[in-house]
């Protein structure tokens, strides 16, 4: 038989809980005149065979037929237990500041089809604030209709649709502004503040409000690989520009996106340029390193005829005189070698 209530309230909260149904653990008759207590961040949602029958925000509120609409209308319909008893599940919402951690449990592919190599591979973690707007609607779009929801729960909803709605609006963002890699790595903040506007939609359409937006974004990695395999920007003039970009998006000392974007391009090409001329041309053998003639070498020599057989400067012959590497004979202020003192040098 249900528990006859003639006060309807939440006496305590945990930290990290966002609803409470009551009575908890089945159905709960409610006395009529009984006073319905909502405290502040708190909205109460009556609900009957899975209809809403009414929404409470903070406040005392007596459950009468001359107070409640919907209670006047489950009188005429005859859905009273009694003649003062009324059966109805109360769901307790809190509408407080929920701060989320979001991070990308694998990259989420960002599509700028209008820049190469088309597409990016993009990480991301930091947190948002959200709060209930609606809770008729937050409690079906969570499926909520427990005795107790709590902030992991709602989060093992929320992150998934997180990566999607961040893929979608991040790629209209790229192809509505001509973002490219490096853009999307360097414009993280304005990003965010662009965010906030364009996901509120989805968050309306789970009874939310985004509240504030604090994601920090970069490029993956790898991620020409990833966008690779994905089937994007897959020749090799695509794969230098998109690295050049990578290389520009990591610099910290920033520059002109605008321009960073058209040298990277030009980068690739000459690259590409070069190695096809490359490829073109037969390889060449190099040539044997010179060696000092036999015939050729006098017997004696100045320091300048041994570095033209040494090809070296005749400076650096000296410099290996003096140190003692070399022998020679110093003849007033002119040094001269001889052709064993060069063969025994050159032999080490």
């Amino acid at each position: 038989m249900a528990k006859v209530f003639d006060r309807v309230a939440i006496e305590s909260w945990l930290n990290d809980e966002i609803v409470q149904k009551f009575p908890r653990g089945g159905l709960g008759d409610i006395k009529l005149g009984s006073p319905l207590i909502v405290n502040p961040g708190e909205t109460a949602v009556f609900v009957r065979q899975g209809e809403p029958l009414g929404t409470f925000t903070p406040g005392t509120h007596v459950l009468t037929t001359n107070n409640v609409p919907f209670l006047s209308s489950m009188l005429e319909r005859g859905l009273f237990g009694g003649k003062n008893v009324f059966t109805a599940d109360v769901y307790f919402v809190k509408n407080t500041d929920l701060t989320m951690k979001w991070g990308t449990s694998s990259p989420i592919l960002i599509e700028h089809l209008n820049r190469p190599p088309g597409a990016s591979a993009i990480v991301g973690n930091g947190t948002y604030v959200v709060k209930t707007k609606d809770p008729w609607r937050f409690l079906n779009a969570f499926d909520a209709f427990r005795d107790s929801v709590r902030l992991p729960q709602l989060k093992e909803r929320l992150d998934p649709m997180m990566g999607i709605m961040m893929q979608d609006k991040i790629s209209e963002l790229a192809t509505a502004k001509n973002l490219g890699p490096a853009q999307l790595q360097s414009f993280s903040q304005d990003l965010n503040e662009l965010l906030v506007g364009l996901l509120q939609q989805d968050f309306d359409a789970v009874g939310l409000t985004l509240v504030d937006f604090n994601i920090r974004m970069g490029l993956h990695p790898k991620s020409l690989e990833v966008v690779t395999n994905m089937g994007y920007g897959t020749s090799y003039t695509q794969k230098q520009q998109a690295d050049a970009f990578v290389a520009a998006a990591q610099n910290p000392a920033g520059g002109n996106l605008g321009e960073i974007g058209i040298g990277a391009m030009g980068m690739a090409a000459m690259q590409n340029l070069q190695n096809q001329q490359a490829q073109q041309q037969p390889p060449q053998a190099a040539p044997p390193p010179a060696t000092p003639s036999a015939a050729g070498t006098p017997d004696i020599m100045t320091p300048q005829q041994a570095a033209e057989i040494l090809q070296v400067s005749p400076e650096d012959v000296v410099a290996a005189i003096e140190a003692g590497d070399l022998k020679a004979r110093k003849i007033g202020s002119a040094y001269r070698i001889s052709k064993a003192a060069l063969d025994e040098f050159l032999a080490g």
